[in-house]
């Protein structure tokens, strides 16, 4: 078993909570792939207002999260997280009921909330769950497994089931996001976990702004954020103008979710664990910034294939480090806020990088100017992390939570000896010893 200190009850609690982030991907990620197709193609909108629709939920994602975050540590976990649930469960219907801009901007107002009430709190509970520093690194590339397991079922139940961009797709999003929040609300566990949530005077939230190392961090992720989201907008549209069935464009978002769980642990365990989290990142935002760019030269649903593994290499090595990151610049008593404030960050990245992506992909999909930019900011965004890896404010924070080995890393990342496969963990299967 990968959480070899936790107890029969924490690993309860982690397989729920993991249950909850395949739901969450399932249902997002049925709806993200092809929104910028269905908005265009079935409701008439022109691309500079679809990147403003796409642009106001990362924005609503950062009130979510910082309500969510400080929310997560007063009254629990549960609640928080069941609540986004159902709110961006009514939000999704919406995409598919209303035409008219105002109203798909409002959809996607609420729809932000919602799930910025949910990923913090998520975050934060699996955190504490994990309890120790290499149980933490575990769970975070676990999370990011059962995130592309719920992501790669999305794009096959989109595009073979459901029916390529129809609006019964954003119905049965909508549905799966309802059976989460219950879900979470009869298993997870009520609180803070062990301990009895505890109010939290406002000068301790101010100690947040005194970190100097976490503030800096987070200001250079929104912009990995703002490049990371560029996908999720240009490759959709890049899609619909070369394919003669756009709805393709999901199962591109299959195969990258099969990449991730296929690799993650093998890159967690290889890479991430045995270069400094700065190197993880820009390494990672090169390949990104990359894969951005070859998207210009697709002719073809295999070429964008292409594109889309070289990017998600890239995010193999970006997620889980950045959410091992914050653990370590962050503090056990405010863990959700520290999180919620990380999720505003990618928010504001996230925001900021499709309203800017939508205007630089309205100058045409067969223009160089966009995908020349994207591989630009690639190089210029890693060298930027690159320079924080010698920063010694960040060097001393993350040196001293340094507290784990070779040895101990390679014992809490080896997938291989800890159980036979995912599905096993998951499931409460051991691994048969021969």
């Amino acid at each position: 078993m990968p959480f070899l200190k936790a107890s029969a009850a924490n690993k309860t609690q982690l397989r729920i909570l993991l249950f909850g982030v395949l739901l969450s991907h399932l249902g997002t990620y049925m709806v993200l792939p092809i929104l910028p197709i269905y908005l265009k193609t079935q409701k008439g909108i022109d691309i500079s207002s679809i990147g403003l629709i796409l642009a106001v939920t990362p924005f609503a994602f950062q009130a979510g999260s910082l309500s969510g975050g400080v929310l997560a540590d007063r009254i629990g976990r549960r609640t928080v997280i069941a609540l986004g649930a159902w709110i961006n469960a009514l939000a999704l219907s919406g995409y598919a009921l209303f035409n008219e801009v105002p109203l798909l901007i409002l959809t996607a107002l609420i729809s932000g909330i919602g799930i910025g009430l949910n990923a913090p709190s998520t975050k934060a509970a699996i955190s504490v769950v994990a309890s120790t520093a290499e149980n933490k690194t575990t769970a975070f590339s676990l999370r990011g497994i059962a995130a592309n397991l719920g992501t790669g079922t999305a794009g096959l139940l989109t595009y073979f089931i459901l029916g390529g961009s129809s609006s019964i797709v954003f119905f049965a999003a909508s549905l799966l996001y309802v059976i989460l929040g219950v879900i979470t609300w009869l298993f997870l566990q009520k609180g803070c976990g062990d301990e009895k949530c505890k109010p939290i005077a406002l000068k301790e939230y101010k100690e947040i702004g005194r970190k100097r190392a976490f503030m800096v961090f987070s200001l250079v992720m929104v912009f990995v954020w703002a490049l990371y989201t560029q996908l999720s907008i240009s490759l959709p549209l890049r899609a619909e103008s070369i394919l003669s069935d756009p709805g393709m464009v999901s199962l591109v978002w299959t195969i990258n979710s099969i990449l991730v769980i296929l690799l993650q642990t093998l890159i967690t365990r290889n890479i991430i664990d045995k270069i400094h989290p700065m190197f993880s990142l820009a390494v990672g935002i090169l390949f990104i910034g990359f894969g951005l760019g070859t998207i210009y030269f697709s002719s073809n649903f295999y070429w964008l294939i292409l594109s889309g593994a070289i990017f998600v290499f890239g995010e193999m090595l970006i997620v889980p480090t950045m959410d091992i990151t914050i653990t370590r610049l962050g503090t056990a008593k405010m863990i959700g806020a520290f999180f919620g404030l990380s999720n505003f960050v990618s928010g504001l990245g996230e925001g900021t990088g499709k309203f800017f992506g939508g205007q630089l992909l309205s100058l045409g999909t067969s223009s160089a100017a966009p995908w020349l930019l994207y591989s630009l900011s690639g190089i210029v965004i890693s060298a930027v992390l690159i320079s924080l890896r010698y920063w010694k404010p960040l060097r001393k924070e993350l040196d001293v939570k340094k507290d784990m080995n070779k040895d101990e890393r390679s014992k809490f990342h080896n997938l291989e000896n800890q159980f036979t496969n995912f599905t096993d963990w998951f499931m409460g299967g051991k691994k048969r010893i021969q």
